[in-house]
């Protein structure tokens, strides 16, 4: 198998799990998946990036109380065997420090996948009480968190828009444009009621 097409075959199979059994990551594999987030490119190879390790289970379940989607906590975080608290220095000499920060985690839910270990990118928080509650430096910002573990069951296999309706060549072509129905089935208010009830009854 070329190694392209194990690389795409790894970027398919990634979930955002959200069930997980608990069980404790080896200290190997956390080390991989964070030397994976340090690989990561970013601007001006200024590495904006700070990683907050969290696997107490009573902190997890404290971080859990200020992520939430929409107007559900994040239970699932909660329940990880662990949680990378990715934060960023706004002045370490990258104008995109943000997006810095966000591939350096994109790396490590890859790497999380290839060994097995779920993971889950959780964007809506609390930023102020969990720099508090983690005694995080006021000049850093919390960029996002991801919970890591080892699912429950298999998380389903969500929609994608066809590679015709988003790819343009050349210019702009309006005639590529997917319909409201491809976008309502694919991420719109129908696909976040479905998400909302998995989540409210703990089905995710």
């Amino acid at each position: 198998m070329k190694e392209s097409d194990i690389l795409l075959d790894l970027i398919k199979r990634r979930r955002s799990v959200r069930r997980f059994d608990g069980a404790t990551i080896p200290k190997e594999a956390m080390e991989q998946i964070l030397e994976a987030g340090r690989w990561a490119p970013s601007g001006a190879n200024a590495q904006p990036w700070r990683f907050i390790i969290v696997a107490e289970k009573e902190k997890l379940k404290s971080i859990a109380e200020f992520c939430y989607y929409k107007v559900f906590k994040s239970r699932h975080v909660g329940e990880a065997s662990a949680a990378v608290v990715i934060c960023a220095d706004p002045e370490a000499g990258s104008q995109t420090y943000t997006l810095d920060a966000a591939i350096a985690g994109t790396n490590m839910t890859l790497m999380a996948t290839s060994m097995g270990i779920g993971s889950c990118w959780i964007g809506a928080f609390e930023e102020e009480k969990l720099k508090k509650m983690m005694r995080i430096p006021d000049n850093l910002k919390i960029i996002a968190l991801i919970a890591l573990g080892y699912e429950v069951g298999k998380a389903s296999v969500p929609p994608r828009l066809s590679l015709s309706s988003i790819v343009h060549y050349e210019t702009y072509e309006d005639k590529n444009e997917p319909g409201i129905i491809t976008k309502k089935k694919s991420s719109g208010p129908f696909s976040v009621f479905g998400k909302l009830l998995r989540v409210l009854f703990n089905r995710r």
